[in-house]
């Protein structure tokens, strides 16, 4: 199983990093588990990158896990409908 921690801040800066390393986690092949407890600010690129990047572990039949998503990482996660990364967490 491969974890990480996600950024407190996941703005526009962050995307790039965190697809990354989200991509070197979907490349292990083991199931990814994502901790969104310490998400104080989440935008829409990086909501984006890790819609992008369940979708990608489903394709390799990698389990891929949103565990803790913080009060602001839900809200922005309800507010953009991606339902798909709800029923993650």
């Amino acid at each position: 199983m491969s974890a990480l921690s996600l950024a407190p801040v996941l703005d526009t800066t962050a995307a790039a990093p965190l697809r990354q390393a989200l991509l070197d986690l979907i490349a292990s092949g083991d199931a990814i588990t994502l901790d969104g407890s310490q998400v104080a600010q989440a935008g829409q690129a990086c909501l984006q990158v890790l819609a992008s990047a369940q979708a990608m572990a489903a394709s390799v039949r990698a389990d891929f896990e949103l565990q803790n998503p913080s009060e602001a990482l839900a809200s922005m996660i309800a507010l953009a409908g991606l339902d798909s990364l709800a029923t993650a967490a």
